[in-house]
């Protein structure tokens, strides 16, 4: 369905009238608040297609457009991260976009990004969050990236990989869900500098995919980030 308001001269996402046609395109474009949207702007939805990456991905015009594409949204972005036309991590239609590059043969993208993000949006002080918790989304956000994964559609059992803020994370696995007891996430010489996975190892092998399956989790086990001060582009680059 996502198809039927991609237009193609305009290279984004656009609102039809009743009868099919273009309903006027504002000057502000894309960045267009409650422009078809509810508390956002088509930019921002735009990217909400988390059922059909790869699809999205090619109608957009590629891997190369799309990562460049990202990067200057998330270039824009103010510091504080607060409500804003670019990535709005106020508002939660976006919280998948930093997981995107993920998908795209980028994955050290979305390790850069989501450490910014724990970093500028998440402070432990009054007004700690950026934008309304809403039923606990924005901590959940925070708690999963921060651990170093986090899906990017619902019910899909793909994790994706991510730069964790946090050096070691234990998740006590429910016995109702799962056959592991644990499932723990260690990242190797982590610091502020050092955001960038090098290498994995999980269980003690060799782990080179930027993702990793539910499955994986519920049968318990050790997830090793090795983590650098550059950017790696041959670890989980590969599908």
């Amino acid at each position: 369905a996502y198809h039927n308001i991609w237009d193609s001269k305009k290279g984004w996402f656009r609102v039809r009238e009743k009868d099919g046609s273009w309903k006027a395109w504002p000057d502000s474009g894309r960045l267009t608040q409650w422009y078809g949207c509810m508390e956002t702007n088509p930019l921002q939805q735009g990217w909400f297609v988390p059922q059909d990456v790869t699809g999205m991905v090619k109608m957009m015009g590629g891997n190369k457009k799309v990562i460049a594409d990202l990067n200057w949204m998330f270039d824009k972005t103010p510091d504080n991260m607060m409500w804003n036309d670019f990535y709005n991590h106020a508002n939660e239609p976006v919280h998948q976009v930093p997981f995107l590059f993920n998908r795209i043969g980028a994955p050290w993208y979305t390790q850069k990004w989501t450490r910014e993000i724990t970093r500028r949006a998440y402070k432990n002080s009054v007004e700690g969050l950026v934008g309304n918790e809403d039923v606990g989304q924005m901590s959940a956000w925070y708690i999963l990236a921060a651990a170093g994964i986090h899906p990017i559609c619902p019910g899909d059992t793909r994790q994706e990989i991510t730069s964790p803020s946090f050096d070691k994370t234990v998740f006590k696995l429910d016995k109702a869900y799962a056959k592991g007891g644990t499932f723990t996430i260690a990242a190797k010489n982590n610091s502020a500098k050092n955001v960038y996975i090098q290498s994995a190892r999980l269980n003690g092998r060799p782990y080179k995919k930027c993702y990793i399956d539910y499955s994986e989790i519920a049968a318990g086990g050790y997830l090793e980030l090795t983590m650098g001060p550059i950017p790696s582009k041959t670890w989980g680059s590969t599908k």
